[in-house]
This record gives C-alpha cells, sequence and structure tokens, in this order.
C-alpha cells in the first residue's frame, strides 16, 4: 500500500518511519512550509503535492496520514473519507466536538479505515498498569492521579500558543490521559477544570482537572506547558489493596502492595524496546486494513475524547462541574 503524509513535521515523521517499517511506501506528501515539505521529501523519497487537496486525491495514494495543527484535520479527515481512503490521524481527531460527530458519522459510511493516533493505549508502561489493574493486582481501584507535561511546544507559526486553535495543555496533551482513564475505567461521569487559557498568558499553560468516572473511581489529572525544559508523565493509582506508581523520569513502574509484594515493568522512553509505541499503533492499523483485526482504538474513541477535553474547557469557562 502506498502511503500520503500530510503535515511533514515530528509526528509526521515519526509516522513515515513507522509505515516504511512495515512494508508500506511513502509516495506523496505536503506540507504548508514549503521547505519542510522538500525536505521530508528527500528523506523519504516521497512526491511533494502542490495542496493537501491534490495528496488526497491522488489515485496511487491508498492510506492518508493525517499530522497536521489540529483545526486542519476536520476539512483533510472529510476529504479522505469521501475518496474511501484509510486513515491515519493523530489526536485529537477534530478540534470541535461537532466535527468530530460528523467525522464519525462518515466514517461509519465509508469502507476506508479511519484510525486515531490515541498512542499512550500502546505506551509499555501504560498496558503494564493496565494490566495489573486487570488482574486485581492492588485491589478495587478508588483513585487515579496523572501528570503530563513539559516545556511549552511550538509548532507551526506557533499554533500550539493559539488557544482557539489547539485547546491548550487540557485539550491537545491532557486528551491522552482523558482517552487512558475512559480506556480503563470505562465513561466520564463529569469533569472540573482550572487552566490558564483564560489568564492569557501563552506560551503558559497550566491545567488541573477532577474526573469523575460512572463507576465511581475518581482521577485528578495535571497537565503543564509551563516548565522551561523537558517532558515528564506520572501515575499513581490507588487501590484497596495498594499503590501502582510511575513516573518517567525516575524509574520503572513500581507496584507497592499492602502484602510483602512488588513488581516492575520496562521504562520508555529511555529504555530499549523492540516495537515502539507508534510502531505498534500501525502495526494495529495495518492488521485492521489487511486482516480485519478490529484494533484497540477506533475513530468513535477519538469523538470520546474530545468530548471529554470540550466538557473540560467548557468547565474552566464556567468555574463550575461539567456533566457529560
Amino acid at each position: 500500500m502506498n502511503v500520503g503524509i500530510l503535515g511533514c513535521g515530528t509526528m509526521g515523521r515519526i509516522h513515515a518511519k513507522c509505515a516504511e517499517k512495515y512494508g508500506l511506501k511513502i509516495v506523496r506528501c505536503y506540507d504548508e512550509i514549503a521547505k519542510v515539505g522538500k525536505s521530508f521529501s528527500k528523506e523519504f523519497r516521497a512526491k511533494v503535492s502542490d495542496s493537501w487537496e491534490e495528496l488526497i486525491d491522488d489515485k496511487d495514494v491508498d492510506i492518508v496520514v493525517i499530522a497536521t495543527p489540529t483545526p486542519y484535520h476536520y476539512p483533510a479527515l472529510e476529504r479522505a473519507i469521501k475518496k474511501e481512503k484509510h486513515v491515519f490521524c493523530e489526536k485529537p481527531l477534530c478540534r470541535t466536538l461537532e466535527e468530530s460527530r460528523k467525522i464519525v458519522q462518515k466514517a461509519e459510511n465509508s469502507t476506508g479505515k479511519v484510525f486515531v493516533g490515541h498512542v499512550v493505549r500502546y505506551f509499555h508502561e501504560f498496558e503494564a498498569i493496565k494490566d495489573q489493574i486487570l488482574q486485581g493486582k492492588i485491589g478495587e481501584v478508588g483513585f487515579v492521579k496523572m501528570y503530563r507535561g513539559g516545556a511549552s511546544p511550538k509548532g507551526t507559526k506557533n499554533w500550539f500558543q493559539d488557544f482557539e486553535k489547539s485547546g491548550g495543555v487540557t485539550f491537545d496533551c491532557m486528551i491522552h490521559d482523558f482517552d487512558w482513564l475512559r480506556y480503563v475505567f470505562g465513561e466520564v461521569d463529569y469533569v472540573f477544570c482550572q487552566n490558564l487559557i483564560g489568564a492569557n498568558r501563552p506560551p503558559l499553560d497550566y491545567s488541573q482537572v477532577t474526573i469523575r468516572m460512572k463507576n465511581g473511581v475518581l482521577g485528578l489529572v495535571i497537565g503543564t506547558w509551563a516548565h522551561a525544559v523537558g517532558f515528564r508523565v506520572k501515575v499513581e493509582v490507588c487501590g484497596s489493596g495498594g499503590l501502582i506508581y510511575y513516573d518517567n523520569m525516575e524509574g520503572p513502574i513500581d507496584v507497592q502492595l499492602r502484602k510483602a509484594e512488588s513488581a516492575q515493568g520496562t521504562i520508555v522512553p529511555e529504555s530499549p524496546v523492540r516495537y515502539t509505541p507508534y510502531e505498534k499503533e500501525w502495526k494495529e492499523f495495518i492488521d485492521w486494513i489487511e486482516k480485519d483485526k478490529i484494533p484497540r482504538v477506533n475513530v468513535y474513541d477519538g469523538l470520546k475524547a474530545v468530548e471529554i477535553a470540550t466538557a473540560c474547557l467548557k468547565s474552566a469557562e464556567l468555574k463550575q462541574r461539567v456533566k457529560l
């Protein structure tokens, strides 16, 4: 199968390398910054399209990868689905809940497969944490605390700092954690969010969300684009029988049981792994296309993640909790 890449920055290159690893060919690329597209073209021996529409319309392109800034997801998705292309879209699915709902409806009526890159489901640490929870290693879970973020990203034309486009750290970054919580614990009951968007302090943003799942699990999710450098991820899962703790800056997953037991998991990204999380999601995407094997994430999951993140932004604006 042949692949066309929309958005030739960091994520576009990651996905191109994953596609090539599984024997796919990168035949076209497009980026609104001409020199970025040209550099990508040389690296992957792909033809540069004059427009994103031309790339999607090319009959030789079987898979369209959307790795553009979030506001461009909807028009690219809509066109690619109409052309019956298979689509790998980076998260978030779309910038608005209305757009996301439309895409889900269109995808359901298309022969093409639409995959959303909620890659945290594929991270080795998070897989290990999920397995420990489902195996009952820490008993009944009551509280989860998650932390994600670091230095403020820039992106093309500093689009991350335009909160209307990116949604800030709440929508663009913490959506990973919202998706994972729903993946492990089911649907969300309500959220309460506080962030810096209303304070008009770009490039800084900081957000704290209290989230209650319908099964009673309570979560605290913190996201930051306020650090000077670096990126940090932390998770604490508190159960009736013990605690699971992970910090990517400290070491492997540490399961601290109330009984005299312990367990460890792998470190990512520091430790070498045979398949990266990005390669694993691509493997499932390809198996879905070629073998009709259902992947662990679909376009509806992308919609639900946008729904949660949108509710958080609404909560921050209203200064009150929002029920989903």
